[in-house]
């Protein structure tokens, strides 16, 4: 273990001579090791070596076994320790977050607040590495995903990162660390522990060189992660046009460079950039126009050869704009099309689109003419995949929707009521059936102001 993470301090410089790091010390196996591993080399390499301890309370006397347990350690060590105590169950419920993703945030913004400006250092393993490459391959990740815990983000370095756990539970033997056990490790009840236990080992069954295979992969998928990051940012800086991002330079990008450069572009918003989105600015660059509601208040828009950000406040006011199959009429409300379709041809693109039904309806079932329109008092929508009719503003408050952008939502409805709602569905009235000969796909993204 030891020779390990000296390599992965070394080849990627985490922690020049002189600095400050703080171990986020848990109390278990790896956190333990990390901070022993670390206090061993502070005198030769000149580093302060400090540790903090964050305690969520969610697993009652256990919580308070560990905090006890780390303050003794660190005590005997002589390691300067700084402990937070985090109701972490109330405060999730209250941001409206999982227990999980709020406990994160939490941890780490108290490790920032403990370093002070300094380094964290965090006892993520490889085998921790390979657990999130399978949970995010399961979620459908792209490249980056798959490359897994970086080394190093940010302030934050992990030096066991080439370490196996096996590796550092034999560390901790030899060195007669003592370290506690978070007993929800043990259950196989949460998606990291199922792949720990069961997947894990049945991959090692099969390749029992599993973790350097693994490794060597990851060494594969960094650095053509780091070449095309690269290019995106080389991109990026050829693309900007003062806010914005130029079109023609857009145009010409391959899918993968161009969804790292949009990531970057959001990133400066604070906006996060999803695979719908990029999917939404690829056809309004094949349209050479168009507009898309990103976030709350923020639009994005491709308008004479620059796609940019504008913040939206005001109140859009809009007649009943009668529509038909074809591209959208310009309108402030809506982008796209409206795609008329035989059998054959909606069959094919049941095989290529998974959700086609959830935009689709019996052209011959809209009552008399078809409009696009904004909301108005008493719509009401039975969603076809849902089996259930409510008003639309309780379907929007399930979503959540402040009622400031409900204005801004496209509806499609015929002389009788709504057929189609953007971000919700199909109505069962005109929902196709094996009877329906001819069917209206809806290719629709809401517009800015």
């Amino acid at each position: 273990m030891r020779n390990k993470a000296l390599q992965a301090i070394e080849q990627y410089q985490m922690l020049p001579p002189g600095s400050r790091v703080t171990v986020a010390l848990s109390g278990g196996a790896d956190s333990a090791a990390l901070l022993h591993f670390l206090c061993s080399l502070q005198k030769e390499r000149q580093w302060t070596v400090l540790a903090c301890h964050v305690n969520h309370l969610l697993r009652a006397e256990e919580s308070e076994r560990d905090e006890a347990f780390v303050r003794n350690l660190c005590e005997s060590w002589q390691v300067p320790l700084t402990v937070y105590r985090e109701d972490v169950a109330t405060g999730a419920k209250n941001a409206g977050e999982s227990v999980e993703l709020f406990g994160r945030k939490v941890r780490y913004r108290r490790l920032f607040q403990a370093a002070d400006g300094g380094l964290v250092a965090t006892a993520h393993t490889l085998s921790d590495r390979a657990e999130t490459t399978w949970i995010n391959l399961l979620r459908g990740t792209g490249l980056k995903g798959l490359c897994s815990i970086p080394p190093v983000q940010g302030k934050v370095i992990r030096p066991l990162i080439f370490c196996t756990r096996e590796e550092i539970e034999s560390y901790c033997q030899e060195q007669a660390i003592f370290y506690v056990t978070d007993s929800t490790n043990l259950s196989t009840d949460y998606t990291r522990n199922r792949i720990r236990h069961t997947v894990i080992p049945a991959l090692r069954a099969i390749q029992p060189s599993f973790y350097p295979v693994y490794g060597r992969m990851l060494e594969h998928l960094e650095q053509d992660e780091a070449f095309l990051e690269q290019t995106a940012e080389e991109t990026m800086q050829k693309a900007q046009r003062g806010p914005g991002l130029d079109e023609a330079v857009l145009q010409q990008l391959h899918p993968a460079i161009l969804f790292r450069v949009l990531r970057r572009y959001f990133g400066g918003y604070q906006l996060s950039c999803e695979t719908a989105q990029v999917q939404a600015v690829r056809r309004m660059l094949q349209a050479g126009g168009g507009r898309l509601r990103v976030s709350g208040d923020w639009w994005l828009e491709l308008q004479a050869g620059i796609l940019s950000f504008r913040q939206n406040t005001g109140v859009l006011e809009m007649e009943p704009l009668e529509v038909g199959p074809g591209k959208l009429p310009d309108n402030p409300l809506a982008v796209g099309d409206l795609r008329l379709v035989n059998c054959e041809q909606f069959t094919n693109l049941q095989k290529r689109e998974c959700n086609i039904l959830k935009k689709t309806v019996d052209y011959d079932k809209i009552y008399g003419r078809l409009f696009l329109r904004q909301k108005k008092e008493g719509d009401y929508l039975r969603l076809a995949h849902r089996k259930v009719g409510k008003p639309l503003r309780k379907w929007w408050n399930e979503q959540k929707i402040p009622p400031r952008q409900r204005s801004q939502v496209p509806i499609l409805s015929d002389e009788r009521s709504p057929v189609w709602v953007y971000g919700l569905g199909v109505d069962e009235r005109v929902l196709p059936t094996e009877k329906t000969t001819r069917f209206l796909v809806i290719d629709i993204e809401e517009a800015a102001l």
